[in-house]
């Protein structure tokens, strides 16, 4: 095992640079990017979590996807650390990481070069990607330091507790634009002023407000019918009623207890019903628990739209569509694509839906940079000539072009999508030198007993045609 600046080598049998890092005082962040993965010692706890949180809050993508693994001989990792690592190993061997060491590599090599000067987007492209590569769902955990109860550990990096509102705003855009698929895993009761789940929940008089409250059954006295406050029939040992002067023996036979009373020691106030409120700790907003804001908390997986949009990048829809003149963003084509089902259904009339994909390896569209992207947006405008007007184009990436063809069945698509192929191809090969670019199609008849993402998912995961 050799040493260099940046702890020790880990002997492998390929060329992979992975470091094993017991020692972190005086780390450089920067560094990280010459390695191909990291083992990190987990006998200095803290700063073994102090450094892997500096890695995952990077924005530079070399960084915060580089594969990190935690070396532990005990199961004592917590679960923090476990969120944001990649597994715990208990020796160096290579075959202790191995496996999932090639599933992210290879993972991270499909993905092309992505960026925006849009924190938010930058952020949920950091999501997507990370998951993608990692090909595991965005999990919640309990932290009593978290705002809500709950953390997702990579989001938390980006958003502390006072921005929690905007952590869930951004979780739901993903989740509105079908990029990510939610499971329920709780749900939890929010203050509504500041999002914090650290209430007092807690009972109030109904006149005056106060908590100072006792509570007590209710007596109902079979002979003479009065009903009053247990404490009033309250005589030494005995109980005896406070109208009739009878004493009660027996409950069922001289009395029963119908129901609670409360009586308020601040102004003397007797009610059957409190007033439940909640005051927060946080921000000591005091509201009734119909204001709280309930919040599912979900658990998340990436959806084959997801996915491509992982791979290819996120960008401004604003600046897409700006980019492919004709075409709509995805958001919006979900929109038509929805009444275009609804559509089919009261005419009775077919329409087709289609996709055209770029297959290239992501070194290439890399290396390639500005002029790849010209060539993305010769095929788009070729797309929207080749097209009918009252064709709706779209994109999930620069590689993925989808369409929807209104009162057109899925043979007349096919074919225009075949002479777009062709002409498609040609414009690579002729445009990239050794261009090892090949171009698939796929066209279907829009089932209208099928939603909107269920026919995405469709024609996505189908194999297109060559």
């Amino acid at each position: 095992m050799a040493i260099t600046q940046f702890g020790k080598r880990v002997q492998t049998q390929s060329d992979k640079e992975i470091y094993f890092i017991s020692d972190y005082r005086d780390l450089d962040i920067k560094k990280v990017v010459i390695s191909d993965g990291l083992i990190l010692d987990y006998a200095d706890k803290e700063a073994c979590f102090t450094f892997l949180k500096l890695i995952r809050s990077s924005f530079i993508e070399s960084i915060y996807l580089v594969p990190v693994f935690i070396l532990s001989l005990n199961d004592d990792v917590d679960d923090f650390t476990r969120n944001l690592s990649d597994g715990v190993v208990k020796s160096l061997q290579e075959e202790s990481f191995e496996g999932s060491f090639n599933v992210i590599y290879q993972r991270i090599r499909q993905l092309q070069t992505s960026d925006t000067n849009d924190l938010v987007i930058r952020i949920q492209n950091k999501v997507l990607r990370y998951y993608y590569t990692r090909q595991r769902r965005m999990a919640p955990i309990t932290s009593v330091k978290a705002h809500t109860g709950y953390t997702y550990p990579l989001l938390g990096l980006h958003y502390q507790n006072a921005n929690t509102q905007d952590m869930f705003k951004l979780i739901d855009e993903l989740e509105a634009k079908e990029y990510i698929r939610p499971r329920y895993e709780d749900i939890v009761h929010l203050c509504g002023n500041c999002y914090s789940a650290f209430l007092n929940y807690r009972e109030v008089c109904s006149k005056c407000n106060s908590t100072d409250l006792f509570m007590e059954n209710l007596i109902h006295h079979f002979v003479c019918a009065k009903v009053a406050p247990e404490s009033d029939f309250i005589s030494g040992n005995q109980m005896i009623c406070p109208k009739c002067n009878k004493l009660l023996h027996h409950i069922g036979v001289d009395y029963d207890k119908p129901s609670l009373v409360y009586t308020c020691n601040n102004c003397g106030h007797h009610s059957q019903e409190s007033v439940m409120e909640a005051a927060c700790f946080n921000c000591n907003t005091v509201q009734n628990v119909d204001a709280l804001i309930e919040r599912k908390i979900n658990n998340y997986e990436l959806t084959v739209i997801g996915e491509e949009a992982a791979m290819g990048g996120l960008a401004p829809e604003e600046r897409r569509e700006a980019e492919f003149p004709g075409f709509v963003g995805f958001s919006t084509f979900n929109i038509f694509l929805k009444y275009e089902i609804e559509r089919i259904k009261s005419t009775g009339k077919a329409s087709a839906i289609g996709v055209l994909s770029l297959k290239a390896p992501s070194t290439m569209a890399n290396n390639l940079g500005i002029k790849y992207q010209n060539v993305i947006l010769e095929i788009a405008d070729f797309i929207k000539n080749a097209t009918l007007a009252t064709d709706i184009l779209s994109f999930i990436n620069n590689n993925t072009f989808l369409i929807v063809s209104p009162d057109n069945d899925k043979l007349r698509l096919e074919s225009t999508l075949g002479n777009i192929q062709k002409s498609v191809q040609k414009l690579l090969d002729s445009n990239i030198e050794d261009a090892n670019i090949t171009v698939k199609i796929k066209a279907s008849t829009i089932d209208n007993s099928k939603g909107h993402n269920e026919l995405i998912n469709d024609i996505l995961t189908t194999n297109p045609g060559a």
